[in-house]
């Protein structure tokens, strides 16, 4: 009887410790996820981010630089213009919350990427992950909304960095790296299929209270090439100059993806 006995205090007692420990590990992890927050949410006072822009691409062994504009309007777009000595707007990449428009102003051509179409959706890329890029935000692949759930990622430590992973992914997977502190989205890490991306933040500066990356590093590699994009961010500006998004197309010719990208081999 004596033993039937501690054999029951003992099993409680282990009960008690496991439940004790779970306590204690979810305690931690929810600690831990809440420093996240700040690195997901926008700033409340900024909703526009205008800024000059020097890019780098690098295609096949050759690098070409193109001086432009940065014009982000939180929620609505994000616009790349790009200029020919600092004078002519020749193309334009422009992000809205339906569509990516990629628009070839000198050839009159322009072609179109619907990311709220079924494929795109099912891959987990919408508005919200590409703004987020570029906002140097973290993101759950293909959610619309900016993410407060503390339970939706997992961090790991790697060196001197934290290693912050999604708990939900979809055909997109996506790794963000952050400092030791959880204080600074340092680089996010995107693959889909025989595609993979890295982009890199460096660099910061406090604009508004709101520190920002001014360089950014992305490479986009496949089976078969890598494109890279060396971007360096000047004279910023949080006013909301009245900005509109969007550009009349109806003279320019819809071309399909490929044919739009073979200005690439314009970079000698």
């Amino acid at each position: 009887m004596l033993a039937v006995v501690a054999l029951f205090t003992l099993s409680l007692t282990g009960c008690r410790t496991t439940r004790k420990a779970e306590s204690t590990a979810t305690s931690t992890k929810e600690r831990q996820n809440k420093m996240l927050v700040p690195l997901a949410q926008y700033p409340a006072d900024v909703q526009f981010v205008n800024a000059k822009t020097a890019i780098t691409f690098s295609y096949k062994g050759h690098e070409a630089t193109i001086k432009g504009r940065l014009r982000m309007r939180r929620d609505d777009a994000v616009q790349l213009s790009f200029t020919a000595l600092g004078l002519m707007e020749i193309a334009v990449i422009e992000l809205t919350p339906e569509k990516a428009y990629i628009i070839d102003r000198v050839n009159k051509r322009y072609a179109v990427f619907d990311y709220s179409s079924g494929k795109a959706n099912l891959a987990g890329i919408n508005f919200n992950t590409i703004q987020s890029l570029f906002w140097n935000r973290l993101f759950i692949p293909g959610e619309k909304e900016v993410w407060n759930n503390t339970k939706d990622f997992s961090i790991s430590k790697m060196n001197t960095q934290r290693l912050v992973e999604p708990s939900r992914q979809r055909i997109l997977k996506c790794k963000f790296y952050t400092d030791a502190d959880c204080k600074q989205l340092q680089q996010t890490n995107l693959s889909l299929q025989q595609y993979a991306a890295t982009w890199r933040y460096d660099n910061f500066e406090s604009i508004d209270a709101y520190a920002y990356p001014t360089t950014h590093d992305i490479s986009v590699s496949s089976t078969s090439h890598t494109i890279g994009a060396h971007i360096e961010l000047n004279n910023f500006s949080t006013l909301d100059t009245g900005w509109q998004s969007g550009t009349d197309l109806a003279r320019y010719k819809q071309v399909n993806l490929e044919q739009l990208m073979s200005i690439l081999e314009m970079i000698r």
